[in-house]
């Protein structure tokens, strides 16, 4: 008599939070004054591998174009940064966040001060990371944030 053993995969959480379902596309916008961050925050998106249900919308170079912005386009995620011309990040975070719910924001500075990440929180933004990080730093904390959870130092 000859026996069979049947092998049967476990599901981890992991498996199932880390990755959308296959049709699911997280789509951001980016607002930055500077082009050249712009350009380097798009660059690193989408040259990771396991990121492809990233998908970036368009781009903003002031606070008032990305409110605009979200209005026309309802995106999951705006990747801010705080000082930008005309209306500032925290502005803007404010009134997304008010006419938007769940739009979510990531913050992003060159600076890293306690006073300024106290000003991220109370302008409602679900997480905060410095231009200083790395591009997986930057990946983790945009994936936390589309999952619902906080991203700050």
């Amino acid at each position: 008599m000859q026996h069979t053993t049947l092998r049967t995969r476990t599901t981890r959480v992991e498996d199932i939070i880390d990755k959308p379902a296959p049709h699911e596309e997280a789509k951001i916008i980016i607002a930055d004054d500077h082009e050249l961050t712009r350009d380097s925050i798009r660059d690193m998106l989408e040259s990771v591998a396991s990121e492809p249900h990233i998908r970036i919308l368009t781009e903003a170079r002031d606070g008032q174009e990305v409110i605009e912005l979200c209005h026309l386009q309802h995106p999951d995620l705006v990747l801010m940064d705080v000082g930008m011309p005309k209306v500032n990040g925290l502005e803007a975070t404010q009134a997304i966040k008010a006419e938007l719910p769940t739009t979510k924001v990531l913050m992003l500075s060159a600076h890293f001060d306690a006073f300024l990440v106290s000003e991220v929180k109370r302008a409602g933004a679900d997480g905060y990371v410095t231009k200083l990080c790395t591009v997986q730093e930057l990946v983790d904390a945009t994936r936390g944030v589309l999952r619902g959870e906080s991203h700050y130092p």
